[in-house]
């Protein structure tokens, strides 16, 4: 039974080097200050030269939608900041009234129509209160930096989501060529039978085993080629284009030297704990709950408001026409007695606000150290795998060698024959599977610190 990679195991991606993070992250943010750029629903343009992850990672983050929605989001919490400083400045009504009146006396005479109008400016602004305004603020400050790190995490998914296509598409690639040579094998295996067959050396058995093989090892390359399609297309929405889109790729390098990470452990769980975009968006979210907790418990407290207003009121009556000018100011102390348990229900909803934040915070830090840790372990895995996965191919190939000769040779049966193939084949995918296992682990970790140091390049030169 083969071990195969399949489309729904996406766990691959690359640790990205902090100096080229910080540069997909600005070509992102270039990217979504463009005036609504156009999503890439057409063919993909053509590529001179095979797309190595870099150049698919900076295409998906001008294309996805993801990128575009995080940065509205910014723009959202940054007018959410603007809005709150309202409260700061004085509020200007500008108005312009008419008003006709008619009037009778006990006796039933009409008397003479009156009309009123001119314009009028009134002015309110509120000098001091408790906190209400600050609160506010810096919950909307404290809001609008929880937007840029979750866009910050946005677009580290999104790296994520590509480099897993991107292994999943080569991984598979790879798993048609491995069995495209199971298939060679088998059809060479079949080719030897018949001969030994007309010769006289072998039986119509060994002719059908070996028929049975090649169409097992054909069956294993139809699968292979079908998921190979779907992971391409899975690949190329990613990016930002359409599934039936093809995507020339860079391809992976046969040798791997696997190594563990210099840090520790203990050294890798506190870096995440402070370098995890989502993790610091939510120790945000926490601060503007509790800002948000200030300013409810303000709405209860004393304001001071000044205000005052000027106006030019003109009145007709009977034809005679006289104007006067209006002016007022004052200051207002207001102390909100009863409003319903309006307040009191406010300062229980935003202090629940706080715990609900502080609660989140812990347990996506309890999820960030499992995350590291597993991420540790399976990179662990991997390294002693890979070597083993290529020690274990290359005996695997020399014994399918050694089974063939002896087989023409008559030293050995076709069910030799077709053991050694069937060992070579799984030997074949659990080497490509160990190669993937490192680049997923070492790209698990990647992602769960929030960034290594410099991997290994991966990218043959196309």
């Amino acid at each position: 039974m083969y071990l195969r990679v399949t489309p729904d195991e996406r766990t691959t991606t690359v640790i990205p080097t902090r100096a080229m993070l910080l540069t997909r992250i600005i070509i992102a943010v270039t990217a979504c200050l463009q005036a609504a750029p156009a999503l890439a629903t057409g063919p993909a343009p053509h590529f001179g030269q095979p797309l190595t992850l870099v150049r698919l990672t900076d295409l998906a983050l001008s294309n996805n939608p993801s990128t575009q929605i995080a940065w509205a989001e910014i723009r959202g919490s940054e007018a959410g900041v603007e809005l709150a400083r309202a409260g700061y400045w004085p509020q200007l009504t500008l108005a312009y009234g008419v008003r006709r009146a008619h009037s009778a006396t006990s006796t039933g005479i009409a008397g003479p129509y009156a009309t009123d109008y001119g314009p009028s400016l009134s002015l309110s602004w509120l000098l001091w209160d408790f906190g209400t305004r600050s609160g506010s603020v810096d919950a909307a400050k404290f809001s609008l930096t929880a937007a840029q790190l979750s866009a910050n995490q946005t677009m580290q998914d999104l790296i994520l989501t590509v480099e897993q296509d991107y292994y999943q598409a080569l991984g598979l690639q790879s798993l048609v060529e491995a069995d495209s040579e199971s298939v060679q094998d088998a059809a060479a295996s079949l080719d030897a039978a018949q001969k030994r067959k007309d010769s006289g050396l072998a039986t119509i058995g060994d002719v059908y085993q070996a028929e049975a093989a090649l169409a097992g090892a054909k069956l294993n390359l139809q699968t292979a080629q079908g998921q190979s399609a779907v992971a391409r297309g899975q690949l190329a929405v990613a990016v930002g284009y359409d599934a039936d889109t093809d995507l020339p790729l860079a391809t992976l390098e046969k040798q791997v030297v696997a190594a563990m990470p210099v840090a520790s452990v203990h050294e890798l769980l506190d870096k995440a704990g402070q370098a995890r975009p989502e993790l610091l968006a939510s120790k945000a979210l926490e601060q503007s709950a509790v800002a948000g907790l200030e300013a409810a418990q303000g709405q209860g407290l004393p304001s001071l408001t000044m205000s005052g207003s000027a106006g030019r009121d003109t009145t007709e009556i009977g034809g005679q026409k006289n104007t006067a000018n209006t002016y007022d100011a004052g200051l207002t102390l207001s102390f909100p007695l009863f409003t319903g348990f309006a307040n009191q229900a406010a300062n229980r909803k935003a202090q629940a606000s706080v715990d609900v934040a502080q609660a989140s915070t812990q347990q996506l830090v309890q999820q960030v150290q499992l995350e590291v840790w597993q991420a540790y372990q399976n990179m662990h895995t991997a390294v002693i795998s890979l070597d083993t996965a290529e020690t274990q191919l290359k005996s695997a190939q020399q014994a399918a060698d050694v089974a063939n000769a002896r087989y023409k040779t008559g030293l050995d049966s076709i069910l030799d024959v077709l053991s050694a193939q069937t060992t070579l084949a799984s030997a074949r995918v659990q080497e490509i599977q160990a190669r993937l296992n490192w680049f997923a682990a070492q790209a698990a970790m990647g992602h769960a610190v929030g960034g290594l140091g410099a991997p290994q390049e991966t990218m043959e030169s196309p």
